[in-house]
């Protein structure tokens, strides 16, 4: 996967598969309908997932496994991530590590060969509250790792600190805004939630009448007649990227328990990755 740096990656990824659907995978054993261990069980769930993919032909252009989910199974769980890191990309599918890392430069430092070399992940996910040094070891000059920093989440307690004033009189997210832009190097993107549309068109305008569009990984998007998702609705957030000026096509948007638990809505575990397929289908096709 060759490319300049991750902004042109993540274009040239969108435009081949024809969606930018980023499909999330945080398993939940609960909802897994195999038999097994609870390592084998979410091995073969997401293997059998992209059998599927391969077989129809309906790729999402990015994977975002959330770390904790596999963490909280056990330490076996851990190479359960790697490999489907693994084999995912070897079927030309990138992923993002959803690990939301950030501290102390050398911490930083250990984080990121841990997500890139560990687990071969081609992006991560950061806190970038602690300020440039918690975020520049992920940032290396050359090649094309990516870095997803929180900036605009739709979390209750986002309001908590992203809603504070500054002296300035503007709003913390949007001075967490002006680093970013600052410290990217082509390889640096943001998350900003889906769940409101005019929220995320104000913050789209802000970075295109600075010159500086940069990729978005929003989550929070929902299926419908799937469960799950935040209520974000696909079109609606391409549609404000879109009323904020917004040109290059490289944002992506998250979709996690609505794809994989989409056999939910029928009722028929045993068809859970034709269910999944069937609701990646439905997602682009609406975003057409």
């Amino acid at each position: 996967m060759v490319s300049q740096n991750f902004s042109s990656f993540l274009e040239k990824r969108i435009a081949e598969c024809g969606n930018p659907v980023c499909m999330g995978m945080d398993p939940v054993l609960d909802l897994i309908p195999l038999e097994g261990t609870p390592e084998e069980k979410v091995k073969r769930f997401y293997f059998e997932i992209l059998e599927e993919i391969l077989r129809r032909g309906v790729s999402p252009a990015v994977i975002k496994p959330n770390s904790a989910y596999y963490e909280c199974i056990s330490i076996d769980a851990l190479r359960v991530l790697q490999d489907i890191i693994k084999v995912y990309q070897s079927a030309g599918i990138p992923s993002i590590l959803d690990a939301k890392r950030g501290d102390i430069g050398k911490s930083s430092a250990a984080y990121a060969r841990a997500a890139f070399d560990v687990f071969g992940a081609d992006a991560v996910t950061v806190s970038p509250w602690m300020g440039s040094d918690s975020v520049a070891p992920f940032l290396p000059q050359g090649g094309f790792k990516g870095v997803y920093a929180l900036l605009r989440t739709s979390n209750k307690g986002a309001a908590d600190f992203q809603d504070l004033k500054t002296k300035e009189g503007s709003t913390a997210f949007y001075a967490v805004a002006e680093k970013l832009m600052a410290w990217d190097n082509g390889n640096l993107g943001a998350v900003v939630g889906a769940t409101h549309p005019e929220e995320l068109e104000a913050i789209t305008r802000f970075f295109v009448e600075h010159n500086h569009e940069i990729p978005f990984l929003i989550p929070g998007v929902s299926i419908p007649g799937v469960p799950g998702g935040q209520g974000g609705d696909a079109k609606t957030v391409l549609n404000a990227i879109n009323n904020g000026g917004g040109k290059r096509q490289f944002h992506v948007l998250n979709s996690s328990s609505g794809l994989n638990f989409a056999w939910q809505a029928k009722g028929n575990p045993s068809s859970f990755a034709v269910a999944c397929v069937d609701a990646l289908e439905r997602l682009t096709d609406s975003l057409r």
